[in-house]
């Protein structure tokens, strides 16, 4: 191959990158601007559906390091993100609220419908590689599979709660802070036959008391992850923690915990998931205490 040949398919390459990393911004300055300024973000507007199903499935295809930097590297998203994610956060809180309200009411069983759903799928993937990882974790630490979980923001519809109890055969303690996804929950899990197994609190993840409880996940949503995790810090110092973060281009959609923080708070990152680049978007930190 000659010289000139050789320039031509390495300019070509950097000609495919660059469109790439350029859809993307562009499909993140439309779809900010679009949150913005819609009034409803719920399932019943089709176009705030269709634009952030077009972001997560951009999401989920492979990025290279050095694209990931000049994605998020850009000065619109830089000063965007944040907006974005509340935005995101509201329309993910309102599509669960619908969900949580229809499996609720009807004659099939809400488990049946909801295994049913893409978003099981997801969960699925997502829950399995964690107990698989947090069965690994508590038998090193000589800790029971079967003790109590407590999960930190369940929000409307709590699959992740759900699947830890069905799963992971134990009681699940679920925190969530909004009276109404509260109440829809606790009406969803009595209709489900699971009121005592997974017991819903309305809750702050920050003011709670976890020391009855060794094993605590929090929500990629949950917010005040600093504040949660030093409470957990205050009442339960020896707890395996798992918390849900995101990592590379994904932190477009959800907010990313700094991990030197985590250290400077007196925990140990000691595993983690990652993403399958298919279904799951998040990925989840396994915490614990420095010796």
């Amino acid at each position: 191959m000659d010289a000139q040949a050789t320039e031509t398919i390495m300019n070509t390459d950097s000609n495919l990158k660059e469109n790439k990393i350029e859809a993307l911004i562009r499909l993140f300055k439309e779809t900010n601007e679009r949150l913005q300024h819609e009034q409803d973000l719920s399932p019943d507007n089709a176009k705030v559906s269709e634009i952030i199903g077009r972001l997560m499935s951009r999401l989920r295809s492979r990025y290279l390091p050095e694209e990931i930097t000049a994605v998020l590297g850009d000065d619109y998203i830089r000063s965007n993100q944040r907006k974005l994610q509340d935005k995101l956060s509201e329309a993910e809180f309102l599509a669960e609220l619908n969900d949580a309200r229809q499996l609720a009411h009807g004659d099939v069983s809400p488990l049946v419908k909801l295994a049913a759903m893409p978003i099981w799928r997801v969960y699925n993937a997502l829950v399995g590689e964690e107990l698989s990882f947090l069965s690994v974790l508590l038998d090193k630490h000589g800790k029971t599979e079967q003790a109590p979980i407590v999960f930190v923001g369940s929000g409307p519809l709590p699959l992740s709660p759900v699947m830890l109890h069905l799963f992971g055969k134990t009681e699940v303690v679920a925190l969530e802070k909004d009276r109404g996804a509260f109440e829809v929950s606790r009406t969803l899990l009595k209709r489900m036959g699971l009121e005592s197994k997974v017991i819903v609190k309305l809750m702050e993840g920050a003011d709670f008391n976890y020391s009855a409880y060794d094993v605590i996940f929090v929500a990629s949503l949950v917010r005040n992850k600093r504040e949660v995790l030093e409470q957990i810090s205050r009442t339960t110092p020896q707890a395996l923690v798992a918390v849900r973060t995101a990592e590379g281009i994904r932190q477009i959609m959800y907010e990313a915990i700094d991990e030197s923080l985590l250290y400077r708070l007196g925990w140990d990152i000691i595993g983690r998931t990652s993403p399958d680049g298919r279904q799951v978007i998040n990925s989840t930190l396994f915490l614990g205490r420095n010796e």
